[in-house]
């Protein structure tokens, strides 16, 4: 994808390059930092304990990304999306009391 976009940007009538404002960065920080903050988790939960662990914690991703888009962007999440979460998340506890 950057090699298309890097190819779309320098031949000269493709596209312009964008126009970032201040207003466009601190719209990113929440999700910049929610990305860091997941992948400093996931290594930490790989180290803290054992692979399967790790997997457990990765699991929940999709969750704690329909949370985080809810609560920094006020995102409407459809019915059937957090219902599909329901399987995701209940075999995420699942297999969290196979680790106890």
């Amino acid at each position: 994808g950057v090699l298309w976009a890097l190819f779309l940007w320098g031949y000269p009538d493709a596209r312009a390059l964008p126009k970032t404002t201040w207003a466009d960065w601190r719209r990113t920080l929440p999700v910049g930092f929610s990305s860091a903050a997941a992948h400093a988790f996931s290594v930490f939960a790989i180290s803290a304990g054992a692979v399967s662990f790790g997997q457990i914690v990765k699991a929940a991703e999709p969750a704690f990304a329909a949370l985080i888009g809810v609560l920094f962007y006020g995102s409407k999440v459809s019915t059937a999306k957090w219902l599909c979460l329901i399987p995701v998340i209940g075999g995420v506890v699942m297999a969290s009391l196979g680790e106890l």
